[in-house]
């Protein structure tokens, strides 16, 4: 009989999000205007951790029946790809499960009632 030890990385839901985390660091390798790209990633991250249950977000310029869901949660994340503690957007997907997306990466948000039919 062979025994095995394997680590298993998960990552989990820290607390809400920290405002003095250095958010200008995901904008180092932009080429022009990263102080306006990071107001901007900042701004929507905002709105959406004052009321997460009120919007939907998408990480892909909202491509109609993949790109929108609603936010399930906002906070600090450690999980892929950065396994540290990164402010983060919990969004419901398609199939009904759910995925973490870093603040920088979510490309819109919008109101659930705004949201289309799909």
């Amino acid at each position: 009989m062979k025994y095995k030890t394997v680590t298993v990385r998960e990552g989990e839901y820290l607390g809400p999000v920290d405002w003095n985390y250095d958010f200008m660091s995901h904008f180092k390798d932009y080429c022009c205007d990263k102080e306006l790209h990071c107001e901007e990633a900042v701004a929507k991250l905002k709105i959406l951790a004052e009321n997460p249950d009120k919007y939907q977000a998408t990480v892909d310029g909202g491509i109609p029946r993949v790109g929108w869901g609603d936010v399930v949660q906002v906070g600090m994340y450690d999980g892929w790809p950065y396994w540290r503690p990164v402010p983060s957007v919990c969004i419901k997907t398609w199939t009904g499960g759910h995925e973490w997306h870093s603040f920088d990466s979510i490309t819109d948000i919008r109101e659930k009632s705004q949201a289309g039919d799909w």
